[in-house]
């Protein structure tokens, strides 16, 4: 192997790491789309254009390098989730991370060995130092992208005002990166690449700040609605046995009367009448936890309304390792989700089995639908468009999950959806 061969597959390390920084990126920020193996997919993505880079050899550092990184970062963006503002914000990411990190090595480099910008990509040092940077603040990068796609509530005009400042650095820097090689390193530029850097570090940890004060708000929004919905189950329950018992009296007046006058089947009637009235209004439930059965007894109003039968298997549950928040998060999301589906299904049926054993308790909502649900790799969906705070819902259903170490698997066949979830009762 030629000496100048093997310069050019050292040089290509750099383009290795940076290109598996994207991919790792890609994943933190879009998660898994309708690509089965989108790893797989990227390394032969990334193959491909490392044998071409080594075929036609665009150069480093130039419009040509640039033009390719860019067309590779679209083309990976599609073997991962995530909507096209998301795909478009994910490539805009890593263009700052590549554009950044490289040129602030270049310059430092430059600077320090007093050697020309061009030049560093040959020189073996600069090349492994180039690659350990990347990879050391695309690694953050994709940490903080995590942490980002988990808590993300920015509006999308925010996210773009938000973004301006970056995509300018972006732009600044591919012109310095395009331009450099035709100027030697000065102070100036070491300490604009430096600064740039600096400032885009401080922007996103305002937006990262703001994000988090985004999150603390509706989080207060969200468990305010969940006390005042929890406060209304258990107004409802009580108004509703109230009504029932003071009625009571007047059923077994009626009924007293129907079979004194021998009219059996006036009674048998009336009978069937108020059974329907009182199940309708109220399910007959004791499992020994209060808000659980309040908010079981709304969920099961709210589907009788809406022409839903609810089937209920519950035990015991007194002592149950959620909190009452947490409780109220996980079933009245899940029920939201069941009772609106099945309303559009045939039969609407929802069927909630609720059992605690020694060791776990097992949660499982069954549920009809009108077509089976594609659902990948069997992952609760983080969020959804169909109303407002639904999606933070959800978000925070798999907030609890993950909170509790709980376990969950999801399927949808034959027009049955089924969500079942088991929470570890750690002796209670």
């Amino acid at each position: 192997m030629s000496y100048e061969l093997k310069m050019k597959l050292l040089m290509h390390l750099v383009c290795i790491v940076q290109w598996g920084v994207f991919a790792l990126i890609h994943w933190e920020m879009l998660g898994k789309g309708k690509w089965k193996h989108p790893f797989a997919c990227t390394v032969l993505a990334l193959c491909g254009m490392l044998v071409i880079s080594l075929w036609i050899d665009f150069g480093f550092f130039n419009a040509a390098s640039i033009a390719f990184n860019v067309l590779y970062l679209l083309v990976t963006s599609a073997f991962f989730g995530g909507t096209i503002r998301q795909k478009l914000m994910a490539c805009m990411v890593n263009g700052v991370v590549c554009l950044l990190t490289e040129n602030t090595v270049i310059y430092l480099y430059t600077y320090l060995e007093a050697v020309p910008p061009a030049q560093v990509i040959r020189q073996p040092l600069g090349v492994l130092l180039m690659a350990a940077a990347m990879l050391i603040v695309g690694g953050i990068t994709a940490q903080m992208a995590k942490h980002w796609g988990q808590k993300q509530a920015l509006e999308p005009l925010q996210l773009v005002v938000a973004m301006f400042f970056p995509g300018v650095v972006v732009v600044l820097n591919m012109l310095l990166m395009v331009s450099g090689g035709r100027f030697d390193a000065t102070q100036f530029s070491v300490l604009f690449t430096v600064g740039l850097t600096v400032a885009v570090l401080v922007h996103l940890l305002f937006v990262q700040m703001l994000n988090e004060q985004v999150v603390q708000k509706k989080d207060s929004q969200y468990r305010a609605t969940l006390e005042q919905e929890r406060a209304e189950a258990l107004m409802e329950s009580y108004t509703t046995q109230r009504r029932l018992t003071h009625e009571f009296a007047n059923h077994l007046e009626a009924l007293s009367l129907m079979l004194q006058q021998n009219d059996v089947a006036g009674a048998r009637g009336y009978l069937t009448s108020i059974s329907k009235t009182i199940q309708m209004n109220s399910a007959i439930l004791n499992t020994h936890n209060p808000l659980l059965d309040a908010l079981l007894s709304k969920k099961y109003e709210e589907a009788a309304r809406k022409g839903v039968m609810m089937y209920f298997d519950l035990s015991d549950l007194k002592d149950i390792p959620l909190d009452r928040t947490h409780l109220v998060i996980v079933v009245s999301n899940l029920l939201n989700n069941a009772i609106e589906a099945a309303a559009q299904a045939a039969p609407p049926e929802v069927h909630v089995r609720m059992k605690k054993t020694e060791g776990e308790l097992v949660i499982s909502v069954r549920n009809r639908v009108r077509q089976n649900v594609e659902i990948p790799e069997g992952q609760l969906p983080r969020s959804t468009k169909r109303e407002p705070g639904h999606g933070m819902g959800l978000a925070n259903v798999c907030a609890v999950l993950e909170a509790h170490n709980a376990e969950y698997t999801l399927s949808c066949r034959d027009n049955w959806f089924r969500f079942t979830c088991a929470f570890p009762t750690n002796g209670i």
